[in-house]
């Protein structure tokens, strides 16, 4: 046989940023290769089998447990474990370690204030640090905003614009999901002062990092990042969009996110710094002795303590030690720190090297450095807005002995930040908690958290004003309450059981709008809480309909106090309350209606409910503000002064809110016509809106959705349909008693 006639394939050697094995195929044969393959998939599919090739690994449950990364994996990531030993002078040294977390986030069809008020969470005030000149002319570091960078050095990032493309991305309906990953070196301080400089920096470890992870998942990564200097370990926070270079959703093994990304995170660490000597961990070990947190020692002595008794035997020599003779902790490390634990009463010494370690011991340091580190951030929020206040430290909500207070508290927020998570919680929805920090009429400084998703924490800033108060049940769980302690049409007691048909006679007598839309949404979304509530255990499906859809459900006599505890484990229901985006100088010049202008009256009057009436120096502030804010109003005409005998009083022309708030949308639409170049058209009773929900605008008198055309936009009052439709083609009619049916464009056929 000639060598023409010699006919093979020779697989290429694999390339890191390649899928899978290139085949070298002479020109002349690729057409009959072609048709080989072909053949073998129509086969395959003739046959039945669904897939067709086999995991080399069988599911692990993870985030898709066959996504990228696995082949790195096969090939060995991260140092070797364990100690190697100095030849010569027989010390001991380890690699560096981190602490990772990655959070995989949908974004389909949520909103996208989840990625805009994740971003502004990176970028809050006082998180990084630069370099600035002192008085006496010595160099030292002070606290600044965070700084988003990416892949390249010196170039500018936008945070907007990631957004933008985020959103943009697969024909509008934006990315399937994204990546939020958290790194801390444990020696991240040393690290961010390798430069020359003494100016912190961990972008350099980032980017190796990350580009070691596109050469993992054969795909470039769009990716911005924060480092962060606010706490005790530096560390950096990353976002990178959920799809590869080429447009396509990136889907990442599982077993890569849990230990691949720690294992090269790790490496370059190693690479960095170079390997830890044992002296160095027992050095940290002794300046840890003290702290007032979780430290290394009490991991150590979690490991080693008796699960049942709770108790540690760190005797030399004792047969009964259960401290490993081979370990890298000085057994004297582990007694001071003992020590320490036993004045903080959280151990017990029941005689010479043994000791009794308190239930949730490690729970309780967490929750002193929980505290220690809001005490700092309260006090660094009250420098930067240069005021002086006495702090509460608990839940703004709460009493001094720790149960829901009956009054409510107006703030201005001087402090927004993420909750206690950082945003790196899966089970919290919408991207996590907010916390503020408040300024409140009761002359204290505290905090207080909602949802991200929540109108107070997706619109509230630095500045804006907030009401806080105890937390209450959502309108949709006040009526299948109201429901399930009420009583049929035949006047029998419900006795705790909410069905279908109650549901769909619970609604205002004036629901009906001739579409039945309003009904509709009704029913649709007491069937979607009550879904949700059985889920989490709050209530019982007691039957179902002939489809197995649920029919009837059961609800406790302690619905209330399950379902707050279910919202506020959420980060819902929170008793937070937006009153203005606006600080007060604004409002003072704002020519829309805003909350000074709707809240005179009862101000004046002294009848808002609850509002604590202890003169603190914010409360005088907001005194202040009305007053000008009614000496504004009368010059603009909206309010005149009268006298009756001896007596003074302010009248306000009746509508004068209507008229303010129509001054604010025309000055809104005016500036968004010479933003984007286009019409406003008024939304009139009976007139079609059809668009694209393109942007959401805060007015003085609420929010706003814009549904832009080609040549012009509408400007709408914002709804939920909105955050479902962000990006996409929206229809709807006006109705002729106000408001807008959103329903009445759809198509309605056979089963709608």
């Amino acid at each position: 046989m000639s060598d023409e006639d010699d006919f093979r394939l020779r697989a290429k050697a694999r390339k890191s940023s390649s899928r899978g094995a290139e085949v070298n195929i002479p020109a002349n044969y690729k057409g009959f290769f072609q048709e080989a393959r072909i053949a073998l998939v129509r086969g395959k599919a003739v046959s039945g089998r669904r897939t067709l090739t086999i995991p080399s690994k069988p599911r692990t449950g993870r985030f898709n447990a066959r996504g990228r990364g696995r082949a790195a994996l096969e090939r060995g990531i991260g140092p070797k474990q364990g100690w190697r030993v100095h030849k010569a002078t027989g010390d001991r040294y380890r690699a560096r370690r981190a602490i990772v977390k990655v959070r995989v986030v949908k974004l389909r069809n949520a909103k996208s204030s989840v990625s805009r008020g994740h971003l502004a969470y990176l970028q809050r005030e006082g998180a990084g640090v630069e370099r600035a000149e002192g008085l006496d002319g010595s160099a030292e570091l002070t606290p600044t905003r965070g700084q988003l960078y990416g892949p390249d050095e010196g170039v500018e990032i936008d945070g907007r614009d990631f957004v933008a493309r985020s959103q943009e991305s697969f024909d509008g309906r934006g990315d399937p999901h994204q990546f939020r990953i958290m790194i801390s070196p444990e020696d991240g301080a040393e690290l961010a002062r390798v430069n020359g400089d003494g100016t912190p920096n961990l972008k350099d470890t980032t980017r190796a990092l990350m580009a070691q992870m596109e050469e993992d998942l054969g795909t470039r990564l769009d990716w911005v990042a924060v480092d962060h200097f606010d706490t005790a370990h530096p560390h950096t926070h990353i976002i990178a969009r959920g799809v590869t270079h080429d447009g396509k959703g990136l889907n990442i093994a599982g077993e890569y996110i849990s230990r691949g990304i720690r294992g090269r995170l790790e490496e370059e660490l190693t690479r960095e710094l170079g390997w830890k000597s044992e002296l160095a961990i027992q050095q940290e070990m002794k300046r840890e002795m003290s702290a007032m947190r979780v430290t290394t020692a009490d991991r150590h002595i979690a490991d080693g303590m008796d699960k049942l008794t709770n108790t540690i035997d760190l005797r030399a020599g004792s047969a009964a030690a259960t401290f490993p003779a081979n370990s890298s902790m000085n057994r004297h490390i582990l007694i001071g720190r003992m020590r320490q634990l036993k004045s903080m009463g959280l151990a017990t010494q029941i005689e010479s090297g043994r000791w009794h370690i308190e239930k949730d011991a490690l729970k309780t340091l967490g929750q002193i450095e929980q505290r220690e580190q809001l005490n700092k951030d309260i006090h660094a929020a009250m420098k930067r807005a240069k005021i002086k206040r006495p702090v509460r430290l608990h839940d703004g909500r709460q009493s001094y002995d720790g149960s829901l207070s009956t009054h409510r508290v107006i703030g201005r927020v001087i402090a927004k930040t993420h909750g206690y998570d950082e945003g790196m919680d899966a089970n919290q929805k919408g991207g996590g908690k907010v916390r503020f920090i408040i300024d409140g009429t009761d002359g204290y400084v505290s905090t207080v958290e909602t949802g991200m998703d929540t109108r107070a924490g997706e619109a509230a800033k630095v500045g804006s004003i907030i009401e806080v108060s105890p937390p209450n049940l959502r309108t949709v769980d006040r009526n299948i309450q109201a429901i399930a302690t009420g009583k049929d049409y035949h006047g029998k007691p419900h006795n705790g059981l909410v069905g279908y048909y109650a549901i769909t006679t619970s609604g205002p007598e004036d629901w009906t709008d001739g579409s039945g839309s309003r009904g509709a949404a009704h029913i649709r979304a007491h069937r979607l809480r009550l879904a949700a509530l059985a889920k989490a255990g709050v209530v019982e499906v007691v039957s179902k309909d002939k489809d197995g859809d649920p029919y009837e459900w059961r609800v406790p006599e302690d619905f209330e106090k399950r379902a707050i505890a279910l919202d506020m484990k959420q980060g819902r229901a929170s008793g937070v309350k937006l009153l203005s985006v606006q600080d007060l100088d604004a409002q003072l010049a704002s020519p829309g209606a805003t909350w000074l202008d709707r809240s005179q009256v009862s101000w004046g009057r002294g009848d808002m409910a609850g509002i604590s009436t202890k003169m603190s120096a914010f409360r005088r502030e907001i005194d202040t503000a009305f007053q000008q804010r009614r000496e504004w109003l009368i010059r603009q005409g909206y309010a005149e002064r009268s006298q009756e005998g001896a007596s003074r009083y302010v009248t306000y022309k009746r509508g004068y809110l209507k008229a303010l708030e129509a001054e604010g949308f025309n000055t809104a639409t005016q500036k968004l016509e010479g933003m984007t170049g286009k019409t406003h058209v008024a939304a009139q009773a009976g007139r079609l809106i059809e668009g694209t929900v393109a942007q959401k605008y805060e007015l003085t008198h609420g929010p706003h959705a814009m549904i832009e055309t080609q040549r012009a936009f509408y400007l709408v009052p914002w709804e939920s349909t909105h955050a479902q439709k962000w990006g996409k083609r929206i229809k709807g009619r006006v109705l002729s008693g106000g408001g807008i049916d959103w329903d009445a464009g759809r198509s309605r056929g056979i089963g709608r």
